[in-house]
């Protein structure tokens, strides 16, 4: 199915794609936010933007399925962010 995809979408499609989900993904985070906090309130529920936002990981996902993807560079590349980021957060507990 997802070498279907590959076949019949060229790459760039796929990739505008991807930008277009991953725009989304970033609307319905900030929305879920919005409903979690109620700073600035939204007509929309906790349940339905967190639904929104599952939906919208899916997406993305989705797409990244189509690209050819070296899984041992992302895993490296996360491993160095991820280091970093608990290293600030230690940091900044530490102040």
């Amino acid at each position: 199915m997802i070498n279907d995809l590959r076949l019949t979408i060229p790459l760039e499609e796929r990739l505008t794609g991807l930008a277009e989900e991953c725009s989304e993904l970033a609307q319905a985070a900030l929305k879920y936010r919005r409903a979690l906090t109620g700073i600035n309130p939204t007509p929309m529920d906790e349940d339905t933007c967190y639904e929104n936002l599952m939906e919208e990981i899916a997406d993305v996902m989705l797409y990244l399925e189509t690209l050819y993807l070296n899984k041992r560079t992302i895993k490296q590349f996360q491993t160095t962010k991820r280091d970093r980021w608990l290293s600030r957060l230690e940091k900044k507990n530490n102040e």
